[in-house]
């Protein structure tokens, strides 16, 4: 903020800087302010202040008016005293982190005050009356043994409540609240869904992607046919998409935005929409970030990824695309939220064809998308998106490349579980196994490809083999390219690195009794060959050449 006529930006209006050091005061002038070695010890009368010549003369000071001046102390501090309380009334609660920071950093003469709402209010929502605490009033909110939310709520103020007007204060201004929120839920709960749907032909949804009536219109046709990918009913898809986005007219959440698809999923409940509907409707904006809750029902999935593909490629269409620093439209959490919604319940989806299928959607509504490049972006987008998924599970830099450069976005499960096996297996004895036989052969096939002399034709001939180590090589080769062949979507990731480990003695056999640079021209093809083939059998589990070399 700025105040009066400084040009000092800062996040409260700075009054003086105390800079004393080694018993002595430092000098030096910071905008308008000068250093010295007093401090304004009354927020109301400036001139009450007080000398310092040490940091613990300071603290002792005010220690004696039960000041914490130690952040992480007086954090420590609230939270206890919460819990005491807590305990006390036989409630429990959940602390919110960032809620206690931010209290944390509002107080500096903490006092927790317990207080109680209106019980008839606890007959909404219960997200109305945690939002109205948590995220407006910055109060706790409290829950009974059963995990019911109570009416009791309790307050840290910045000082003590004597008289017990603080306590009346913030009571009178929940129940303000709620009573307002009472009023909009029971005068929205009941506007027919359907009957509301062509409203959103007056909610603009984004410039150049039209409202939120097109948006809906576009994430019926795409959950179609999603639904008919993750084999549900594609009705019910349909019916969840059409009315996802209705909340967004009503009057509680233009007061608690942070409510909207949360109360599109009670009005769904209580207008006697399916379970499933009302449940996919609540959850579609999930997951939000990397610790939220990912939907797990398969028409809560349906409908989030809808949502969030059809948002990506309307955003990307138009050329709104993220910078290195700036995302106003959430679009990296859109697509985080997509990888997840698969990964997190064994999906896998046809990525690039609903990306193309949504701008078609896009394209028939009338809308130009003036990025040509989209398809493009998209990817290397999601791909982005994917390895910091990965890292953040502690998997290789160069097995996520490895992965990532094998399948792409649209085999997203394989990917992900075959880098997060051979990130497990890779310094046990099956890793090293795997990787020393591919690097011993691909190191041979790079040096000797680099002379044009020799042009591999992926054929090898068993009648030019000269030895046993050569059939053996051969014969083992054939073994796993039959088994490679076998295996499904259910593939046994461990297992399929186990059996390529299991051929470390006879590759290595092969490369101690067998001279690859053979003077018959054919003899050392056909081996270059053999080796190619061995290369490319492995590779059926991933790309080991982007792995680092052991």
């Amino acid at each position: 903020m700025k105040w009066g006529d400084f040009e000092l930006y800062w996040g409260r209006p700075l009054k003086s800087i105390l800079a004393v050091f080694n018993n002595k005061r430092l000098n030096f002038k910071y905008h308008h302010l000068e250093s010295s070695n007093f401090t304004i010890i009354d927020k109301d009368f400036e001139d009450k202040t007080k000398t310092f010549n040490n940091f613990k003369a300071y603290i002792d000071y005010f220690k004696k008016s039960q000041i914490i001046v130690n952040q992480n102390q007086r954090k420590k501090f609230i939270e206890k005293e919460l819990l005491k309380i807590s305990n006390r009334k036989n409630i429990s609660m959940e602390i919110n982190d960032k809620l206690l920071d931010e209290v944390t950093n509002l107080v500096n003469k903490p006092n927790i005050i317990s207080c109680k709402f209106d019980e008839k209010f606890l007959r909404i929502p219960k997200e109305i009356l945690i939002t109205t605490m948590q995220f407006h009033q910055k109060y706790f909110h409290t829950f009974d043994k059963k995990g019911n939310i109570t009416n009791n709520f309790l307050v840290v103020a910045n000082s003590k409540d004597n008289k017990g007007f603080i306590k009346v204060g913030n009571e009178r201004v929940v129940n303000a609240r709620l009573s307002d929120a009472q009023f909009f839920w029971e005068k929205n709960k009941s506007n027919n869904l359907v009957k509301q749907v062509s409203k959103l032909k007056s909610m603009n949804y984004f410039k150049g992607i039209g409202t939120y009536f097109d948006k809906v219109q576009r994430m019926r046709r795409l959950g179609g046919v999603i639904s008919d990918e993750l084999l549900i009913s594609k009705d019910k898809v349909e019916i969840s998409t059409t009315i996802c986005k209705v909340d967004l007219l009503s009057d509680i959440v233009g007061e608690f935005p942070e409510l909207q698809g949360i109360m599109g999923g009670y009005f769904a409940e209580f207008q006697g929409f399916d379970k499933e509907i009302s449940l996919a409707v609540r959850e579609h904006y999930l997951p939000i970030g990397t610790d939220s809750r990912t939907p797990k029902k398969p028409f809560s999935i349906a409908l989030a990824l809808t949502d969030k593909i059809d948002t990506l490629v309307g955003f990307f269409g138009i050329d709104q695309k993220p910078t290195s620093s700036k995302d106003p439209f959430a679009l990296r959490r859109s697509a985080l939220g997509t990888i997840r919604l698969l990964l997190e319940n064994n999906k896998e989806l046809k990525l690039k064809d609903l990306i193309n299928y949504s701008c078609n959607l896009y394209l028939e509504q009338g809308f130009e998308l003036s990025n040509k490049t989209i398809y493009k972006d998209l990817n290397n987008f999601f791909v982005e998106r994917l390895k910091n998924y990965m890292k953040e599970k502690n998997i290789r830099s160069d097995i996520i490349e490895a992965a990532i450069n094998s399948y792409g976005i649209d085999n997203m499960i394989k990917v992900y579980k075959k880098a997060l096996t051979l990130n497990k297996l890779i310094n046990k004895d099956i890793g090293q196994a795997v990787i020393s036989c591919y690097k011993r052969a691909s190191n041979i096939l790079d040096q000797e490809l680099k002379n044009p002399e020799f042009e591999l034709s992926n054929n090898t001939d068993p009648g030019l083999f000269k030895n046993d180590f050569e059939k053996n090589l051969y014969k083992k080769i054939n073994y796993l390219r039959k088994y490679f062949t076998s295996i499904n979507k259910d593939e046994n990731y461990e297992l399929s690195l186990s059996n390529l480990a299991e051929s470390k003695n006879t590759v290595f056999d092969f490369f101690d009794n067998v001279m690859v640079n053979d003077e018959n021209k054919a003899i050392k093809k056909n081996r270059l060959e053999l080796l190619q083939m061995l290369c490319k059998t492995y590779e059926n589990y991933l790309n080991f050449s982007d792995i680092e070399s052991l």
